[in-house]
């Protein structure tokens, strides 16, 4: 059976199916918008809840837990609504429908895989609705001409949005994002707006307040569930706030903040929530202390640090392209430019295609600028076909880097 072009992008970009499940939490946290979008996309919880994981996934915390950073950062867009919305991974939630944003321009981006189911029935319900200014856009978080082509003629101040997106990028990736927003902010200026770097206690007051003593254990189980699924080393990250390591996760942040050139203003969440629809059916007393908790737990608001001094970069790189050759059973690919989850699949669909009857691949990689989770996902997928017969030659020093903090390096070089 052939292969389709949405079968290479599933398998490039696996993580997209978390997008729906967070579609499927806000169902139950009553959005009344979200059961429409979820019908519409085939979504239901037959489809996504079957593994022990997947329960993992979809359990009261973790609905709790979505609910609380979705309705808090659609509040806090409030005080901005002069602006224009730049939702960063902006998935299959309804927030395009949702008040504040009905009045604002709205630009959401994600993956091509995602945008190119969610543009059409969103765009529909908008229409029917007389909802007008509302975009959707291909583009990769790391790659900066993806982010400001989606902007188009946008003038005046952005408010950008990332809503459960920071925890699926690497340290590498990471640093490639706040380069693009800190570059989009210096040029129109506003504010980029996230509760990411707070997962971690968000997720722990929730856990505490529904489970109590076992909140603890619970988070433990959790963490072995993804930490099975990584097929490499799992960094530490540096936006990643731990409840358990306070203080020290804190200072973390806070350096890498300041070594990309970001400031930092932190505001409760509890300033913009006081209820949660989710944990209607628990007690009085678990409610009220979750809302408590939240005193402690921040939605954190950057801007440029204008004293910050940027090296001289390429954000626009080298085009994309790729050549893939088989000599009897031996392959030779030679990549150029950027590697990520827009591209990604283009060379996976190419390795398929030429693989028959191959035993070992070089990869060229001098003309390589970049390499994103989902190129090394790719990476992976090719060693694996090969039994381990695929190396990488000619790898500049920012790909290096790369491929060393993420562990690839010890069976690609």
């Amino acid at each position: 059976m052939q292969t389709s072009e949405k079968d290479f992008r599933e398998q490039a970009n696996p993580i997209y199916n978390t997008a729906k499940s967070m579609l499927l939490h806000l169902c139950i946290a009553g959005d009344p918008d979200a059961p429409i979008l979820a019908k519409k996309f085939g979504i239901d919880a037959d489809s996504l809840i079957g593994t022990e994981e997947q329960k993992v996934a979809l359990s009261l915390d973790m609905t709790a837990m979505t609910e609380t950073r979705f309705r808090a950062i659609n509040k806090i867009v409030e005080n901005y609504k002069n602006s224009t919305v730049v939702d960063i991974g902006c998935g299959y939630t309804p927030r395009a429908l949702d008040e504040p944003f009905r009045d604002m321009r709205y630009i959401g981006c994600d993956l091509p895989i995602v945008i190119d189911e969610i543009a059409p029935i969103l765009g529909e319900m908008c229409a029917e609705r007389g909802i007008r200014n509302k975009e959707f856009h291909s583009a990769d978080a790391t790659n900066y001409r993806a982010l400001r082509d989606a902007l188009g003629s946008v003038k005046g101040e952005i408010t950008i949005l990332s809503d459960g997106l920071l925890t699926y990028l690497s340290n590498s990736e990471l640093t490639e994002l706040c380069a693009n927003i800190r570059r989009l902010l210096k040029e129109f200026g506003g504010r980029w707006i996230t509760s990411d770097p707070d997962a971690n206690p968000l997720f722990m007051a929730a856990l505490t307040a529904i489970r109590g003593k076992a909140a603890f254990e619970d988070l433990q189980k959790t963490m072995e569930v993804y930490a099975k699924q990584s097929d490499t080393k799992i960094e530490v990250q540096n936006m990643t706030i731990l409840a358990f390591d306070y203080e020290t996760s804190t200072n973390t942040v806070t350096n890498f903040l300041r070594s990309v050139g970001l400031k930092w203003e932190r505001v409760p969440v509890a300033d913009y929530v006081t209820e949660i629809h989710s944990m209607a059916d628990l007690s009085d007393e678990v409610k009220a202390g979750y809302v408590k908790s939240l005193k402690d737990v921040y939605i954190w608001i950057f801007t440029p640090d204008e004293a910050y001094q940027e090296a001289e970069a390429n954000y626009d790189g080298e085009t994309f392209g790729l050549s893939a050759r088989a000599h009897g059973d031996q392959m030779v690919i030679t990549l150029r430019g950027r590697l990520d989850s827009i591209t990604a699949p283009e060379l996976l669909e190419r390795f398929e295609s030429v693989k028959e009857g191959v035993t070992s691949c070089t990869v060229n990689a001098k003309g390589l600028d970049y390499i994103s989770s989902a190129g090394l996902r790719v990476m992976l997928m090719m060693y694996k076909a090969l039994n381990g017969n695929l190396k990488l030659e000619q790898v500049n020093p920012a790909v290096k880097e790369i491929l060393e903090m993420t562990g690839f390096e010890q069976f690609l070089l």
